[in-house]
């Protein structure tokens, strides 16, 4: 989103514009308006992108839509109303595919009032900024063979790579748009279509920055919260290899430990050369190992009756019968 200062100047055309919306004429000092990218025509994390013919034709659509939160088409939850909408070539700039920069800019509306005034500072202070768009499509087509996909299985997957080239989904002949929102993650890295997205999803993330990478070279883009999720993702590793290697040089002292109990005539020192460049799971088979020879030389009794050689009477307590 492109902010715009509290105060600031609204055109005559502008407010002639606002103006075709509302019931009574507004001026100046009764809107405050701001521009807002709605959503272009780069793969989004969905792996789908737009057409530049289907951003000019949702350009159109989108005029006079109003905007709301999260997707939740409430009546309270309408907070402006877009009064101008169109496309910019930001040539040159390249989308993933290596196509010009394009980019759906609307302008919005609100009235300034009391109940309006937080709003309008989370605005300012950049807190609410994020949006995507929700919208009717007719085709998603492959980009490797062009079959739609929603329709049949081609069996092309988005994402993954073929001959080089990414598989993506591509959105056209849109026939409606029917709200825009203000989210916290929006499908798209500037905006998007509405697409859920799981910023705890740590896992996913990863898998698809190495499919975004898989095949590439040169400058790879990763938006704020992929670097956070990946940032999360390798701190979790790390945790996990320090307690693996904590329970490894555990596993290792006590394999050593069993192996000189076992009576093998191997010294303690030659056992820890031994088990130093084994895995985890060749320790414990190797402990287990030992542990049958162990048991082999030092078997485990019981006191039981008769365990001594000698008759007891059931009536002495001298001796537990376990």
């Amino acid at each position: 989103m492109e902010n715009n200062n509290s105060i600031q100047k609204v055109s005559k055309e502008e407010l002639s514009l606002i103006n075709s919306y509302t019931r009574k004429e507004l001026t100046e000092n009764d809107v405050y308006t701001f521009s807002v990218v709605l959503c272009d025509n780069d793969v989004d994390r969905d792996f789908e992108y737009f057409t530049g013919d289907t951003l000019e034709t949702l350009s159109k659509m989108f005029e006079g839509v109003t905007g709301i939160y999260d997707h939740d088409p409430k009546a309270k939850n309408q907070v402006a109303r877009i009064y101008s909408c169109k496309t910019e070539n930001l040539s040159p700039k390249k989308t993933a595919y290596g196509e010009d920069y394009i980019r759906l800019v609307a302008k919005a509306y609100l009235p300034r009032c009391e109940g309006n005034n937080d709003f309008i500072a989370m605005l300012d202070s950049g807190i609410k900024k994020e949006v995507s768009v929700g919208c009717g499509i007719e085709e998603c087509s492959c980009s490797i063979c062009g079959e739609d996909m929603r329709r049949k299985s081609c069996g092309h997957i988005k994402g993954e790579y073929y001959k080089g080239k990414m598989c993506c989904g591509v959105l056209k002949n849109p026939t409606d748009a029917y709200e825009w929102s203000f989210t916290a993650v929006p499908a798209q890295r500037k905006a998007g279509v509405i697409k859920s997205f799981c910023k705890g999803d740590d896992e996913r993330v990863v898998d698809r920055f190495l499919k975004s990478v898989n095949g590439r070279s040169g400058e790879i883009v990763v938006d704020r919260e992929e670097v956070e999720s990946l940032k999360k993702y390798v701190e979790a590793l790390k945790s996990k290899a320090e307690e693996n290697g904590k329970y490894k040089a555990f596993l290792q002292l006590e394999t050593v430990k069993t192996g000189v109990t076992a009576k093998l005539g191997i010294e303690s020192d030659l056992l820890e050369s031994m088990v130093r460049g084994l895995s985890i799971d060749e320790l414990l088979r190797l402990k287990e190992t030992f542990e049958k020879k162990k048991a082999e030389i030092l078997p485990v009794r019981s006191q039981v009756f008769g365990q001594f050689g000698e008759s007891r009477s059931e009536t002495e307590n001298a001796y537990f019968n376990i």
